[in-house]
């Protein structure tokens, strides 16, 4: 009798372990899943950094990824380490997870992933993972015997057995678990920043999936797709929705970066930046009234096409002129 009052106890423990758990883990809304689950998990370890500066830090504020078809996969089929390896300036330390179902031995693929997940989050570290619905990242919020609980996207806890992971066509399985690290100060977290926008300008092949393209070779895609009418319009919804919040962050980052390093005129080259992701930002918001997500209709109309298309141009060129004035700054920190 009194073991199992013992063992009765000890389960209502856990319980409201759990159930704390959960309430201090905060979900954060994001069309850039990667970024809104590195948000939440920033926040759990009690770093508490704006979206904009996660976002902005890791490059994904200035990336851009695009397929022909504008195939609503473009924000997230890329090698994504070089996100996680710019974060660790901000002491996010990611112990990454991953495999596919052409391993081999699925089964003991998965029942391992979710034992180092339910490990992890004993240990008090956040957990987030690829695709535990749609071809997105869900912050997880627990197990239980049968697999993982997680936050869908309206903020409802939903349920992914622990053999359904990497099963879908994707094949794929990503888990991060994040932990403290060691955080740099401001100027260094930029320079790295600014390192990576300097390698990704020149050459971003390695991060480059077949049939993809990145940076103004994406924006030319972009417009390639627009002028002959061939993309997927569901795509182009998609697409414009994510960049767009994308660009956003990009001006929040360094305005917040402005403020931080003080009204010093040496950082001109900032400022001229500022104004430049203003200009890109506010001609991705245009594009995204004009054709909002999810779409309501499946063609475009010659007058909104071209509308589209004179807007792109306009993003592709500020942005140009707004990368060239951020790699100027890094002379000046």
């Amino acid at each position: 009798m009194k073991k199992l009052f013992l063992v009765s106890l000890l389960l209502a423990c856990l319980g409201v372990m759990m159930a704390q758990m959960q309430d201090k883990l905060k979900q954060e809304q994001a069309w850039g899943s990667f970024i809104g689950c590195t948000k939440a998990c920033s926040d759990y370890l009690g770093y508490y950094y704006s979206r904009d500066w996660i976002c902005g830090i890791s490059g994904y504020a200035f990336f851009l990824n695009i397929h022909p078809e504008l195939c609503p996969s473009g924000p997230t089929a890329f090698d994504s380490g070089f996100l996680k390896q710019n974060l660790e300036s901000l002491g996010l330390d990611f112990d990454v997870i991953n495999f596919s179902a052409g391993d081999g031995d699925l089964e003991s693929w998965q029942q391992k992933a979710f034992e180092q997940v339910k490990l992890a989050l004993q240990a008090d570290h956040p957990v987030f993972a690829w695709e535990l619905d749609i071809p997105e990242y869900y912050l997880i919020a627990g197990t239980d015997d049968k697999g993982y609980q997680f936050f869908d996207f309206d903020g409802k806890l939903k349920h992914c057995a622990w053999d359904k992971i990497a099963t879908s066509e994707i094949g794929m399985a990503e888990f991060c678990i994040l932990k403290k690290g060691k955080v740099l100060d401001t100027r260094e977290q930029v320079k790295t920043l600014l390192e990576f926008l300097d390698g990704y300008q020149t050459d971003a092949s390695s991060k480059i999936i077949s049939g993809y393209s990145m940076g103004s070779d994406a924006y030319d895609v972009w417009l390639k797709a627009m002028q002959e009418g061939e993309f997927n319009p569901w795509g182009l919804a998609y697409n414009t929705q994510v960049w767009s919040e994308a660009r956003h962050s990009a001006v929040g980052f360094l305005q917040e970066l402005r403020q931080a390093l003080g009204k010093d005129k040496k950082y001109k080259a900032l400022d001229q930046a500022i104004a430049s992701y203003e200009s890109v930002a506010n001609a991705m918001q245009q594009i995204n009234l004009l054709y909002p997500f999810p779409p309501q209709k499946e063609g475009l109309s010659a007058e909104d096409g071209a509308k589209i298309t004179e807007y792109l141009k306009q993003a592709q060129k500020a942005e140009t002129e707004g990368l060239q004035a951020l790699l100027e700054l890094r002379n000046n920190l």
